[in-house]
């Protein structure tokens, strides 16, 4: 049986990020003896309700925003939360995991990005102070009933960017009370991770864990993303 992962995310060879995202696939990979097969789809041509019936059992919402077609990443990261299909953003996927949960959850329905629309009355996702691309802060996991302090077994981690958007600490409260757990936070307390606790596995991390992942350490937050899709599939019953 081959377990399928989808990576939701216009695929650029010129994004260092994307090759460093396919490099921690074949390093987590081999911490498997299941056949597992990763395929990048273009935010273009993404049709949610074809590939996970029966095709998919996890969805990777890559960075790389803005992307070519922000209502496909959107639809797909609502399927995946309410079908409870694991889930892992990163970067741009992480920003998008947070609008959706705020238009349909927290009922923000203009909910947006600024950076592609920066007019929107609730910018949930915004401009950063200082920007994060090319830079690393070390992180403290806040919640230890988390999932992410179950993965990583520690109160704090070491977090490598690419990106200069964040959540809007505007809209944090409201996120948090409609179910939005808040996991890790920056020194100067911005949300730097987050999950939904009533989801077998939906993490989003505004930093990306391919860029510390190596051959000797695979990152064990995308190894345990990949160990969940597999449980997922394992535990379907055919229809």
């Amino acid at each position: 049986m081959v377990y399928r992962i989808a990576i939701l995310g216009d695929f650029n060879p010129a994004y260092s990020t994307h090759h460093a995202l396919n490099n921690s696939v074949r390093q987590v990979t081999r911490l498997f003896d299941e056949e597992l097969q990763f395929d990048w789809i273009g935010t273009d041509i993404f049709n949610t309700a074809t590939l996970f019936h029966h095709l998919y059992s996890g969805l990777w919402i890559a960075p790389g925003s803005p992307y070519k077609n922000m209502q496909h990443v959107l639809d797909g990261i609502k399927y995946v939360r309410e079908k409870r299909i694991p889930a892992l953003g990163n970067c741009g996927g992480f920003q998008h995991m947070v609008i959706e949960f705020a238009r349909n959850v927290c009922g923000i329905t203009l909910a947006d990005h600024e950076e592609s629309n920066p007019g929107s009355p609730d910018l949930l996702i915004a401009k950063l102070s200082c920007s994060l691309v090319e830079q690393q802060e070390v992180l403290a996991i806040v919640d230890k009933s988390s999932l992410l302090f179950e993965i990583l077994n520690k109160e704090k981690l070491m977090g490598k960017y690419f990106c200069s958007y964040g959540v809007n600490s505007s809209y944090v409260d409201q996120l948090q009370k409609k179910g939005l757990k808040i996991t890790a936070l920056s020194q100067d307390g911005q949300v730097r991770a987050f999950e939904i606790t009533d989801h077998p596995f939906f993490i989003g991390t505004l930093f990306q864990p391919a860029l510390t992942s190596t051959t000797e350490e695979p990152d064990p937050v995308i190894s345990s993303f990949v160990r969940h899709s597999i449980l997922h599939r394992s535990n379907q019953s055919p229809q």
